[in-house]
C-alpha cells in the first residue's frame, strides 16, 4: 500500500497581523461568545464566522487555537441548529433570505473544517512542542471534529438537494488518509458533546450517507438516516481494497462518493478503501422483520428521531445490492405536462370529473359549500362583500335603496334556520374538497421506458419532492401516466433536475370505502389503480393515502354508482406521501354486491363478513 502519496489538504496562510475580537485565550472567546445576541442567530453566526475566519488567519499555538473553538463551541451548535430552522422545509428554489442563511451556514460549517484541519497539521509540524496536552489524542480529536463539521455540511447539502462543493469529498478522504497513517483512525475519542466515537465512525457516518441515494430522500429522512447511521457505527468497516467482500469502494484520492467495487474492475490502487455494509444489512433486515412483527411505525433512535418502516426497505435497497439501469435514456428537448400529488393524479386519471362526479355519476351536484360562490342566498358573508360596510364597520350605515327594488332585495341579508340549512346541506353525500390541480409545462431532458428527467426552469411547486405521486402527459398522448418522484437536484443556475419513475401509462381513478370490523365504513377517499401488464409481468396494484390504509383491509373500490369489493393483500411500496398495495378481488360476493349496486354508500356489510 502506498501510503507515502502526498496529502491534498488545503489550510490558509497564518499571516494575519492582529486578532480583532478577543483576547485568544479559552477564557475571553467563551466570554465573547456568551454575550453574543442570542435572538439574532443571523448576526450571531456572522459574528461566528468572522471570529472563525479570523482564527484560521492568525497564527496561534495548536492547543491555543483547539481549546478556543472548543469555548465557543457550544455557541456554535446552537446557532446552526437555529439557522438551519430558517431554511429547511422551504421551496427548493428559496427565497432571498433562507437561501443567504443557507449560504452562511456553508461558509460557517466550511471554516470549522479548516480551523480544526489547521489545529491537526500543525500539531503533526510541532509534535515536539506541545506541552500541555497529548499531541495524538489532540490530532485526533482535531480531525474528528473536522470529518464532524464536514459531515454536517454534507447532510445539509443533500437537505436541499445541492450537488457536494468543489473538493467537498476530496477533503474528507485526505482527513481520513491523514488519521489512518497516523494509526488514529480507529482510536475511541470524545465528539465534543460528550459521546464516545472514532474517525473511522464519523467518517463512515458521511459516506454511508451519500450512498444511500441521498436526492431520493426527503429533508426528515435524511436526518433521521445521518442519525442513525451514527448510532449504527459498529456494523460498518473499512478496509484496504480487496480485504474483504464489500459493495462499496471508495478512491481516497478522489473528490467523488463511494463508488460500486465492481466499477473499479481491477485498476484498484493503493489508496482505495472497501467498505463492508453486510453486518449493517443483516441488523437493518432484523429491525424490519420486528418492527412489521409489532405494528410500530419506524426504529427509534437515541437522538429521538424515528427512521420510519420504508426507510429501513430504502437502506436495505441502497446499501445491499447494486442498482443500475433497467432501460436505456434517449436524449430529448420536449415540453411535458406534469401535475403533482395523488389528488391531481385522481382528477386527472378520472377525465377531469370532480370526485362527486366520479362516485355518484356525472349529474352529482356539489354540496351547498361547494356552491357558495355562485348562491348569494348561502353566502353568510354576502353583507361584507360592501366596501363601505369594510371600510367603516364600527358605524351604522344605511346604503342607498335609491335604485332598482331587485338590488334593494339582494341587500338584504337572508338567514336559513339550522333546520333548513342542515336539510340542504345533508341531502348530498359528504364529498372531500376538490384539489387545486395546477398543470406545469417543464422542460423533458431525457426519457426511458422507466421514467423521465426533467429540467424544472420556473419556480418550483412546494410539492415537488421525493417521493411525492406525479401525473405526466406528452404532447403526443391523451392519457396521463401515473409516476413517483424518486430524486430531486437542485443546480447553482436555479434550474432544477427532477427524476421521476414511472409507475404505469395510465391509471384507473376510483373511491375507496374502508370497512371496519364493527360494520362502519369510512368516508369514501381517492385511490388509484394501476392496471396489470403482463408483459413485463407487473400485477395490478392500488395507490392509496400514505394513512389510512393496510394490508389485510377490506375496501368497496366505488365508481360512477358501481362498487367492487377487494382485500388489500402486500404492501408493495410507500413513501411518506402516498402507499402502493397488491390486492385481490373478493369473487364470493360479487352475486351479493351485484343486488345492491344502487343502495346508499353505507349499507352494513354485517351479512357479508361471516361469509368471508
Amino acid at each position: 500500500m502506498n501510503t507515502e502519496a502526498p496529502l491534498r489538504l488545503k489550510i490558509p496562510r497564518q499571516d494575519l497581523a492582529a486578532f480583532s475580537l478577543f483576547p485568544t485565550n479559552e477564557s475571553a472567546a467563551r466570554a465573547w461568545a456568551n454575550e453574543l445576541p442570542v435572538a439574532n442567530p443571523r448576526t450571531v453566526a456572522q459574528q461566528l464566522l468572522q471570529a472563525i475566519s479570523e482564527l484560521n488567519r492568525f497564527p496561534l499555538a495548536p492547543e491555543q487555537r483547539f481549546h478556543i473553538l472548543d469555548a465557543i463551541g457550544d455557541k456554535l451548535q446552537v446557532t446552526l441548529s437555529n439557522l438551519t430552522r430558517r431554511f429547511l422545509n422551504q421551496p427548493l428554489v428559496m427565497p432571498e433570505e433562507p437561501r443567504q442563511l443557507a449560504e452562511l451556514t456553508d461558509e460557517l460549517l466550511g471554516q470549522l473544517v479548516t480551523a480544526f484541519s489547521i489545529v491537526a497539521i500543525e500539531t503533526l509540524q510541532h509534535r515536539e512542542e506541545i506541552r500541555q496536552s497529548n499531541p495524538a489524542r489532540l490530532v485526533c480529536e482535531s480531525i474528528q471534529r473536522a470529518l464532524q463539521h464536514a459531515g454536517q455540511n454534507l447532510l445539509l447539502t443533500f437537505q436541499l438537494y445541492h450537488p457536494v462543493a468543489l473538493g467537498g469529498w476530496l477533503t474528507m478522504h485526505q482527513l481520513y488518509a491523514l488519521a489512518e497513517r497516523q494509526g488514529l483512525a480507529t482510536l475511541s475519542v470524545n465528539d465534543g458533546n460528550g459521546k464516545a466515537t472514532s474517525i473511522n465512525a464519523t467518517y463512515l457516518q458521511a459516506l454511508m450517507l451519500g450512498c444511500c441515494k441521498p436526492n431520493q430522500l426527503r429533508q426528515s429522512d435524511l436526518a433521521a438516516i445521518f442519525a442513525a447511521l451514527g448510532e449504527w457505527k459498529g456494523h460498518l468497516k473499512i478496509g484496504p481494497a480487496g480485504s474483504f467482500d464489500g459493495l462499496f469502494l471508495v478512491d481516497l484520492e478522489a473528490d467523488q462518493p463511494p463508488l460500486y467495487s465492481s466499477l473499479y474492475g481491477s485498476a484498484n490502487s493503493g489508496q482505495c478503501r472497501q467498505i463492508g455494509t453486510g453486518s449493517l444489512i443483516t441488523y437493518l433486515g432484523q429491525l424490519k422483520e420486528l418492527d412489521d412483527a409489532q405494528g410500530k411505525p419506524g426504529v427509534k433512535l437515541e437522538s429521538g428521531l424515528t427512521v420510519p418502516s420504508n426507510m429501513l426497505s430504502h437502506l436495505i435497497d441502497a446499501l445491499g445490492s447494486m442498482s443500475m439501469r433497467n432501460f436505456s435514456r434517449v436524449q430529448l428537448s420536449a415540453p411535458l405536462s406534469v401535475s403533482i400529488g395523488l389528488g391531481a393524479a385522481h382528477v386527472h386519471s378520472a377525465g377531469e370529473r370532480t370526485f362527486g362526479q366520479l362516485l355518484y355519476g356525472n349529474d352529482y351536484i356539489p354540496p351547498p359549500s361547494e356552491r357558495i360562490g355562485s348562491n348569494p342566498f348561502l353566502d353568510e358573508e354576502a353583507n361584507v362583500r360592501d366596501a363601505w360596510s369594510a371600510a367603516n364597520p364600527e358605524k351604522d350605515y344605511v346604503r342607498d335603496t335609491t335604485g332598482s327594488g331587485a338590488e334593494a332585495e339582494l341587500a338584504h341579508r337572508i338567514q336559513l334556520d339550522d333546520y333548513t340549512k342542515t336539510a340542504i346541506e345533508d341531502d348530498l353525500p359528504n364529498v372531500p374538497p376538490e384539489p387545486e390541480v395546477p398543470v406545469y409545462v417543464v422542460k423533458l431532458i431525457n426519457a426511458s421506458p422507466g421514467g423521465y428527467c426533467l429540467d424544472w426552469s420556473e419556480k418550483l411547486p412546494e410539492e415537488v419532492r421525493a417521493g411525492n405521486i406525479a401525473c405526466v402527459q406528452e404532447n403526443n398522448n391523451d392519457q396521463w401516466a401515473i409516476a413517483v418522484i424518486r430524486w430531486v437536484s437542485a443546480l447553482q443556475d436555479a434550474h432544477t433536475l427532477v427524476g421521476l419513475e414511472l409507475l404505469s401509462p395510465m391509471a384507473q381513478a376510483y373511491g375507496a370505502v374502508v370497512h371496519k370490523k364493527t360494520g362502519q365504513t369510512s368516508a369514501p377517499r381517492r385511490v388509484l389503480l394501476l392496471p396489470e401488464i403482463k408483459l413485463v409481468g407487473q400485477p395490478h396494484t392500488l395507490i392509496t393515502p400514505r394513512a389510512g390504509f393496510r394490508e389485510r383491509q377490506k375496501i368497496s373500490l366505488l365508481s360512477q354508482g358501481e362498487r367492487f369489493l377487494v382485500q388489500l393483500t402486500r404492501q408493495v411500496a410507500a413513501t411518506a406521501s402516498y402507499a402502493q398495495f397488491d390486492f385481490r378481488y373478493i369473487k364470493q360476493l360479487d352475486e351479493v354486491l351485484a343486488q345492491d349496486k344502487s343502495g346508499p354508500l353505507d349499507t352494513s356489510y354485517d351479512s357479508v363478513w361471516s361469509n368471508i
